[in-house]
């Protein structure tokens, strides 16, 4: 209901638009910092003051048991990467070539492991949605965006920032489709040719 709300104050006609899309991005924004924290709240119901359940001395004394069993199980570096080249990658991706869920472009690949790059949300954004055009997957909504980015790409990005830099910094560059569901409007992005050339000339040289 409160969405409907938001969508209708966002969507109606008259003056002030661009004033009036901005707060009501702020209030969806609120409101899902609200529904995160809510969520958070309920996870935490049923355990114990020391942070987990149940606070037995059984658990605390299975815990280094379990951490040598898991050591010896996992390969060491060295036969992890025998036979293929290592790959530096920045702190910002924590992630080994290997854990990719698709297969990604070189220069995209590239552009991706340089710190300068991974701090900006323009950045994010226009990785996330060039990789789906060059795989043709069509619009996606900003959530989608989210999760494809921290799937598929190892790139996190919230679903309220999407949309405001997409808004903010990129409306040249990526088409808007408004689609109407129910009571409510979905907006999905895809990235434009001219946001597509932005994109090549600016990060991957």
């Amino acid at each position: 209901m409160i969405r409907f709300l938001i969508d209708q104050f966002r969507n109606a006609p008259g003056p002030l638009k661009k004033p009036r899309i901005l707060t009501a991005d702020l209030a969806e924004e609120l409101l899902d910092l609200a529904e995160h924290f809510l969520k958070k709240g309920d996870s935490r119901v049923g355990q114990s003051p020391c942070g987990h359940s149940p606070c037995s001395d059984a658990t605390s004394a299975s815990a280094p048991t379990a951490a040598s069993s898991a050591a010896a199980v996992s390969p060491s570096p060295s036969e992890t990467l025998a036979g293929s080249p290592v790959v530096a990658t920045p702190a910002s991706v924590k992630t080994p070539e290997s854990n990719y869920s698709v297969e990604l472009d070189a220069r995209l690949f590239a552009a991706m492991h340089i710190p300068a790059n991974v701090r900006k949300q323009e950045f994010k954004v226009l990785a996330i949605l060039w990789d789906a055009k060059q795989k043709e997957i069509g619009a996606l909504s900003a959530k989608a965006i989210s999760r494809r980015g921290e799937d598929l790409l190892k790139i996190q990005i919230r679903h309220e920032n999407v949309r405001k830099v997409i808004r903010m910094r990129l409306e040249n560059y990526v088409k808007v489709h408004a689609q109407g569901v129910g009571n409510g409007t979905v907006y999905n992005y895809e990235l434009s040719e001219a946001g597509a050339e932005y994109f090549v000339s600016t990060y991957l040289k």
